[in-house]
């Protein structure tokens, strides 16, 4: 008599595991910006200005870290895949850091999303603290323009670290939101 397949599996897996165990990703530092990048004056920064930024840093596209999703809905079915990608060093950076403002995710879309002020193309999300309140925007290459979101906080797992960048596309019936993780969980929605 032979051993249950599900057994079986579950061994492979174990096994697996046990053998990768310890070989997780390095840290990565947190992304930092060029000297010349003026934060201080975010609000007047043009979409151009953010890719040059943008296209400075290092980004995970491996799914898992990554997600890719069709975002719009149409005679009922979902189409117009995006790719979000997490900056890799983007769960490194602390609360003052993250208020100064960083790209935390690279979005590539098939199409616009006006929810999200996503265009066709590549999209940068940037999260920072002005005035006291918390900002998520995304910068439109397609669209040469900005959307920005007023986030009442940033959600936090307390007693979690966490030890790697993700981003998300959350869906729902008829809406999406993103998620990351840039120190604490970042919203847009």
């Amino acid at each position: 008599m032979g051993t249950p397949r599900l057994v079986q599996v579950q061994g492979a897996l174990l096994l697996f595991t046990a053998a990768i165990a310890g070989t997780a990703c390095p840290p990565q530092p947190p992304p930092t910006k060029p000297a010349s990048f003026d934060t201080s004056g975010v609000d007047t920064v043009s979409v151009a200005t953010m890719k040059t930024y943008g296209v400075t840093l290092d980004y995970d596209g491996v799914l898992g870290a990554a997600d890719s999703q069709p975002l719009l809905v149409r005679q009922g079915r979902r189409v117009g895949f995006a790719k979000i990608e997490p900056e890799k060093g983007a769960y490194r950076l602390d609360t003052s850091d993250l208020a100064r403002g960083r790209i935390i995710a690279r979005i590539t879309s098939e199409s616009a999303y006006a929810r999200l002020g996503l265009g066709p193309g590549v999209n940068w999300w940037w999260v920072d603290k002005r005035g006291g309140k918390w900002r998520s925007i995304v910068y439109s290459e397609a669209l040469n323009a900005r959307s920005a979101q007023i986030l009442d906080s940033l959600g936090s797992h307390p007693g979690y670290v966490w030890r790697q960048s993700t981003a998300r596309f959350a869906l729902g019936d008829t809406t999406v939101f993103m998620w990351g993780n840039c120190g604490k969980c970042c919203p847009k929605y």
